[in-house]
């Protein structure tokens, strides 16, 4: 099971404490000032390294350094330098720009001044400078790698909304220029047409109207193709963790190697035939093999002949062990790490555990139990940051393209949405001047004073359609129950049709949803039905809105469900409630059932 960012982070600091209190527990002259001094700084460094708790990171780092540094000035004797890679990590992700990186130098130059001048071994020396610059990078990194998980966490939806909102707008301009164009020319023909006397003239323009009114009403029926993709907004953090997260690893594998070559020189007992030149002369091979996995791990494919290689990078760790030599194991942990990332769960950790428990087994029989507990913890978080480490790298590349599929989802669905209220605003508006204008050419020779007063419905609905086309653009847009109660009502008399209303008044945020509701079961009578008559009843009862809408006259085809009762049953859907439809012989009737109040209510995006 692969460890969060946040827990991997926590592990490693807690790790690295209890690598530090046992080390100098180990030491004779170790007072409880320096122990306590180590938990204290380990402690600080958990609110400055997670994410989201970093508001007092600027007040927490000076005094994690005091407390660094507090047993070298209280008990000196006890003071072991290079473990300052804390407030070193401290140092990077507290401090802004080269400021942090200046810092960072000096802290283990201040340590190997220490040294120095606590007249250590050359060894222990190099060990001073070495040790910060090693835990402290490896700690900025896995800091860095929880803080990019955190951000995209909280980005996700703004990412979404930012995209749908992209496309929302393109939709949106698409029909804004094809409808406010088209309903425009409408309402332009249908005035020179109330100004025109000759019926022949009138005829021309309403014929001309309805025309364009259809043409627009099939295009926005069917929204224009997904152009280029959206682009995702690029994040300079990336690109900078990228450019650092390699080098770190690199140059904690390098500093490794150079600590243990610097230990082979500095040890004047050891000679030519010794275990240890052997382990001197596999040490390539076996970093060789390191950053071959590593490395490999960057194009995203399992490399062939994987369990070969890693069983040739175990061999130069554990053969040593036949002959008694165990100098191997110190980089144990690097091949730990490459086994936590490439072996699956659950064995992955079972094995971590085992290479871990291999060294403090050595280090049992030769020093004892503390120098055992050092030496299973050191092994453990080289582990941990190897594999951190290298999962940072992995995993903005896959953030990256996370972002690329979330923006395009987030389109798509915006996409749906648009479409939805396109059909369920715009389509009922353009299906009524149709419908209006039609009527108006056969009443021209049937009754041509009432088809000069048809014109002012065509009229009429050109500019209720314009107001729905600005409505669509509008993020809070909401519809009136009323008043398309009072809209159906007249164009279904317009029609020809009886109707007969029964409407309670509808309180809460499902108003706007039975409106959508309404207009198109309205605009559905229309087009499928030649009405006698239309019942439209509302009623309230149990915190449950029912409406109901039937019709004669209805249409062969008029109870197969189309695009517009599709859409109805996913806005109904959404909130809670349900949409039928029966039919009995030539009658229709649509019934829709939803709760008054909603909580997630969205009805019109």
């Amino acid at each position: 099971m692969a460890l969060s960012p946040a827990r991997l982070l926590a592990g490693f600091i807690c790790v690295m404490c209890l690598l530090r209190v046992s080390f100098h527990l180990g030491e004779a002259s170790a007072g409880p000032l320096t122990v306590a001094s180590i938990i204290g700084v380990a402690t600080l460094q958990l609110p400055i390294s997670l994410p989201g708790r970093r508001r007092l990171s600027a007040v927490l780092f000076p005094l994690q350094a005091v407390l660094n540094y507090l047993p070298l000035l209280a008990e000196a004797d006890s003071w072991r330098a290079g473990g300052s890679g804390f407030v070193a990590a401290s140092a990077l992700l507290v401090v802004h720009g080269p400021s942090a990186w200046l810092i960072f130098g000096l802290i283990a130059v201040a340590e190997g001044a220490i040294a120095t001048a606590l007249v250590l071994a050359p060894v222990y020396v190099y060990y001073a400078v070495v040790a910060p610059l090693t835990v402290g990078l490896m700690l900025y990194g896995l800091s860095r790698l929880a803080d990019l998980l955190d951000r995209v966490q909280r980005e996700r939806s703004e990412l979404a909304a930012r995209a749908g909102e992209v496309e929302r707008l393109r939709l949106w301009g698409h029909v804004h220029r094809l409808v406010v164009s088209s309903v425009s020319a409408v309402e332009r023909l249908a005035r020179r047409a109330q100004r025109q006397g000759d019926v022949e003239a009138v005829q021309t323009a309403i014929s001309r109207a309805v025309a364009v009114a259809r043409e627009a009403l099939d295009q926005v029926r069917s929204l224009p193709p997904a152009e280029a993709a959206i682009p995702v907004p690029p994040r300079d953090d990336d690109t900078r963790i990228l450019r650092l997260a390699t080098p770190i690893l690199i140059v904690t594998h390098v500093l490794f190697i150079g600590q243990s070559l610097f230990n082979f020189a500095a040890d004047e007992t050891l000679d030519p035939g010794s275990g240890d030149v052997g382990y001197l002369a596999l040490l390539p091979v076996t970093f060789g093999l390191q950053f071959w996995h590593l490395a490999a791990l960057r194009t995203r494919n399992r490399p062939r002949g994987l369990a070969w290689t890693m069983t040739a990078q175990a061999l130069t760790i554990y053969a040593p062990l036949v002959q008694g030599e165990a100098s191997g194991l110190l980089v144990s942990g690097f091949f730990a790490g490459v086994v936590l990332l490439y072996i699956r769960a659950p064995l992955s950790w079972p094995l971590c555990v085992v290479i871990c428990g291999l060294p403090a087994v050595e280090a049992w029989h030769a020093w004892g139990p503390i120098a055992s507990t050092y030496r299973s913890f050191s092994t453990l978080s080289t582990a941990l940051a190897v594999y951190g480490l290298t999962r940072l790298v992995a995993l903005v590349t896959e953030l990256k393209q996370t972002r690329a599929e979330l923006v395009e989802v987030a389109a798509l669905r915006e996409r749906l949405k648009v479409g939805r209220d396109v059909h369920d605003l715009l389509g009922g508006g353009l299906t009524t001047i149709v419908l209006h204008g039609e009527l108006t050419l056969r009443l021209l020779e049937a009754d041509p004073s009432r088809a000069m007063g048809q014109l002012e419905r065509v009229s009429q609905a050109a500019r209720a359609a314009l107001a729905d086309t600005a409505r669509l653009s509008t993020p809070d847009r909401r519809l009136s129950l009323a008043a398309e109660v009072d809209s159906a009502r007249a164009v279904l008399e317009s029609a020809g049709a009886a109707v007969r209303i029964d409407a309670a008044p509808v309180p809460g945020p499902v108003e706007p949803v039975l409106a959508v509701v309404l207009r198109e079961a309205v605009t559905n009578v229309l087009r499928h039905s030649t009405p006698g008559e239309c019942l439209i009843e509302i009623a309230v009862e149990d915190g449950r809105v029912r409406l109901r809408v039937a019709n004669d006259g209805a249409a062969p085809d008029s109870d197969e469900p189309g695009t517009g009762l599709r859409s109805l049953r996913a806005r109904l859907a959404a909130i809670g409630g349900e949409l039928t439809t029966t039919r009995t012989g030539d009658r229709f009737e649509l019934l829709a059932r939803a709760p008054v109040d909603h909580e997630d209510l969205t009805p019109t995006r």
